[in-house]
C-alpha cells in the first residue's frame, strides 16, 4: 500500500466515476454510486472516510466526485475549464493521507493486534491442554514416558518437554 497522490486524485477526477474509494488490498479504485450495495445512507451516497460495500466487499470512501465539483472543500480547486489543479489535488491528497487513511489502517493494526493477542492465548492455553493430556496419558502407563511416546506417535524427548512445561504451569 502506498499514500494517496494529487495524480491519483486527478486520475480519479478525469475517470467521471462517483467515488475514489481504498479497497481491502489497498489499491485504490473508482466506483460509481450505482456499485454501492451497502451504504449507511439511504441514496447510496456515503462522505469521506465512510465504508460502503460493493459487490467485492467493504470499502472505504476517500473522495465523492460532488465534494471537488461543487467547490466546498476546495473552492477554486477547478480550472475556468473544469480541470482539477493538481496543487490543489496535491493538498487534497496530504489531507486524505493523513485524516482518512492513516487513521483506518491505525485501526486496523489495533484490531490486527487485538486479534493476533487473543489468538496467542488460545495457542498458550491449547499447548497447557496438550501438555496436560499427554501427562494423563503418562500416568495411565504407570509413568513410563516411553511407552506414553509410543501410544500417541511421539518421541520421547518431547513427551519429556510436554511433561516438564506441565511441572511449570
Amino acid at each position: 500500500m502506498r499514500p494517496i497522490t494529487g495524480t491519483d486524485i486527478i486520475d480519479f477526477y478525469n475517470t467521471r466515476y462517483d467515488l475514489l474509494v481504498l479497497t481491502p488490498t489497498g489499491e485504490f479504485d473508482h466506483i460509481d454510486f450505482d456499485a454501492v450495495t451497502s451504504s449507511s445512507y439511504d441514496d447510496g451516497r456515503a462522505t469521506a472516510y465512510d465504508y460502503v460495500t460493493t459487490e467485492d466487499g467493504e470499502v472505504q470512501v476517500l473522495l465523492e466526485r460532488g465534494t471537488v465539483e461543487d467547490g466546498d472543500w476546495f473552492p477554486d480547486a477547478l480550472t475556468d475549464e473544469g480541470d482539477l489543479i493538481p496543487s490543489a489535488a496535491d493538498e487534497m491528497a496530504d489531507i486524505i493521507n493523513q485524516d482518512g487513511i492513516l487513521p483506518s489502517r491505525a485501526r486496523k493494526a489495533i484490531h490486527a493486534g487485538e486479534a493476533w493477542k487473543t489468538a496467542d492465548e488460545a495457542a498458550h492455553q491449547a499447548a497447557a491442554d496438550r501438555a496436560a493430556a499427554v501427562v494423563e496419558v503418562v500416568a495411565y502407563c504407570g509413568g513410563n514416558q516411553s511407552k506414553a511416546g509410543r501410544l500417541l506417535g511421539l518421541d520421547q524427548s518431547t513427551v519429556n518437554k510436554l511433561v516438564a512445561k506441565h511441572r511449570r504451569a
